[in-house]
């Protein structure tokens, strides 16, 4: 069965776009989406921008409400999130969870999840936020590194030996990738999607990077009060 990831997420957008209700909303905070590989810092930087802007990180959270939305085990949901190498199957695993749940409805859940953490704003890390929030104010972050440098990053931080740090490297990346391309139709590094990549393979210092990152949201004008849309 094949599926047009990208015309379904048109058709839940413009879904939740009836739905809205045109009234006043209270101020929103700016939103940043993180997308990072394995090793390269990403969640430390992350940590750092959020407490700096005073703002909420989404990240396991994510699943709980999509598994809270669709009404599954989470267990499911993030099976589906990691296993998505062969999502082209995904309901088949269901079976094992006793509910059905398609590849259409993870993405469905998962969409409402992040354009509603949008309108609260926050640090949004992965699932693909940085192409659900496509077009909307937002600051698209991609932070990576060379598999090299990440695995000893990794190897240190996990006390596992180099070879076995690259392996994990490795397969995050490729399990990270496989999971933006079947759900989006989208190459998980393509500089197209973000509006700022920063390759930590030289930058070690978390504060620079957040520098960064918070530079550009005052450039992008993303921290102006706003009245959430």
């Amino acid at each position: 069965m094949s599926i047009d990831a990208q015309g379904v997420m048109r058709a839940f957008v413009k879904a939740a776009d009836t739905r809205r209700e045109r009234r006043s909303e209270p101020v929103r905070k700016p939103t940043i989406s993180i997308s990072r590989c394995m090793g390269s810092g990403g969640d430390a930087i992350a940590r750092e921008v959020a407490k700096r802007l005073g703002l909420n990180i989404y990240d396991g959270e994510i699943l709980d409400a999509v598994a809270e939305q669709a009404k599954v085990d989470r267990g499911l949901m993030s099976s589906l999130n990691e296993m998505a190498e062969t999502s082209r199957d995904a309901w088949l695993y269901s079976a094992f969870f006793g509910k059905s749940v398609s590849r259409d409805d993870y993405l469905y859940h998962l969409a409402t999840t992040v354009r509603g953490l949008h309108r609260l704003g926050g640090v949004i890390m992965g699932r693909g936020a940085n192409i659900i929030l496509e077009g909307r104010e937002v600051l698209r972050v991609r932070i990576t590194g060379s598999v090299d440098v990440c695995a000893r990053r990794v190897a240190e931080e996990d006390g596992i030996n180099l070879k076995a740090a690259k392996h994990k490297v490795r397969e995050s990346k490729r399990k990270r990738g496989r999971f933006t391309w079947e759900m989006f139709h989208r190459r998980i590094n393509d500089p197209d999607n973000f509006d700022l990549v920063i390759n930590t393979d030289r930058l070690t210092d978390t504060v620079v990077a957040a520098d960064m990152i918070i530079a550009m949201v005052r450039a992008l004008d993303l921290d102006r009060p706003v009245v959430a849309d």
